[in-house]
């Protein structure tokens, strides 16, 4: 990845080029020490990342979006297909480098406004450079601010969320490259435990959601069946759960 990077070709690219530069040889060996002694991402040394159809501008200060957060996306776009959310504007909240929020976007067309929400203003300079980069500024709007406090009641059509979901207690445990380099504030919720911070998620998602709307949220390994349980206990319906590509429960979505 890191040579086709310098060589400005695909990682398929690389099977027909002839040799590498002196200049280009150095680049790359420069980078591959870097991520060597620092472990810092691929992402954050390219500066960019694959996300749907979507090629998105990363850096520090936001999560690198991971392919199992792709599912969210099918998940809403299917129930949207379906006419299971009702008409109005979205939600991403915690939207980092816009992913979600340009995903659906570029998904659902003009049918479909999103808000980009985000408490970090460092993050959402990197949504903006995207949301410029694919021209959609017409379609997702940017607003800073804490969670869905910045927003009224009853105003989105379905409330989008990858929610910081790893217990302060793993945070030691987590590989060198996301420990060392990725926002703890997206990865580690503020509330102190995933439990708490679930119950404060849903609470809010449904007073901005009108009546219908759909909450829909990646959660992490084993997360699944409490989280849904949650939620119908909380009075949510029709409670869907979608796995990832290697098995493991990774969304959850309810109607309000």
């Amino acid at each position: 990845m890191l040579l086709a990077f310098v060589l400005g070709t695909t990682r398929a690219g690389l099977l027909a080029l002839p040799g590498v530069s002196s200049a280009d040889r150095t680049r790359f060996d420069a980078l591959v020490a870097e991520r060597e002694a620092t472990a810092r991402p691929v992402a954050y040394l390219t500066g960019r990342r694959a996300f749907a159809a979507l090629d998105l501008a990363v850096g520090t200060g936001v999560l690198v979006p991971r392919p199992e957060t792709e599912h969210l996306v099918e998940l809403f776009v299917e129930l949207d297909q379906e006419g299971a959310i009702p008409p109005g504007p979205v939600v991403d909240r915690g939207t980092g480098s816009g992913a979600i929020a340009l995903a659906v976007a570029d998904a659902c067309g003009a049918k479909r406004r999103v808000v980009a929400c985000d408490l970090s203003a460092a993050a959402l300079r990197i949504a903006a450079r995207n949301v410029r980069a694919l021209e959609a500024e017409g379609q997702v709007a940017l607003v800073r601010g804490d969670g869905l406090s910045p927003f009224g009641d009853d105003t989105f059509a379905a409330v989008l969320v990858n929610p910081p979901y790893v217990e302060p207690g793993e945070w030691d445990g987590l590989p060198t490259d996301v420990r060392d380099h990725e926002p703890r504030m997206a990865l580690v919720p503020a509330q102190g435990s995933v439990s708490a911070m679930y119950t404060s998620l849903l609470g809010a998602a449904r007073r901005v959601l009108k009546p219908g709307g759909w909450f829909v949220t990646e959660v992490g390994d084993g997360q699944a069946s409490t989280v849904a349980g949650q939620a119908r206990a909380d009075g949510w319906e029709c409670v869907t759960v979608r796995a990832d590509l290697a098995g493991i429960e990774r969304v959850v979505a309810a109607r309000a």
